[in-house]
């Protein structure tokens, strides 16, 4: 299920890097990361690495939510 922080991770990522992130999983964990940068749990002068592990093609099966 997607959910808008998703949706708005997905596009956040598309938009600025260029990257597409699978809807199942991978946007799940890069809203979560989006939220505690937010939330100020991760500061600016942390480091994070965020490893995109594949799962793109999952977006063909959202198509009609995510146009």
């Amino acid at each position: 299920m997607l959910t808008p922080e998703c949706v708005d991770a997905l596009k956040l990522v598309a938009q600025t890097e260029g990257i597409f992130l699978d809807p199942s999983y991978t946007s799940k964990g890069f809203a979560g990361l989006v939220d505690h940068i937010r939330k100020g749990r991760i500061s600016s002068d942390e480091t994070v690495i965020f490893l995109h592990t594949g799962g793109t093609p999952a977006l063909f099966a959202y198509n009609e939510e995510l146009i």
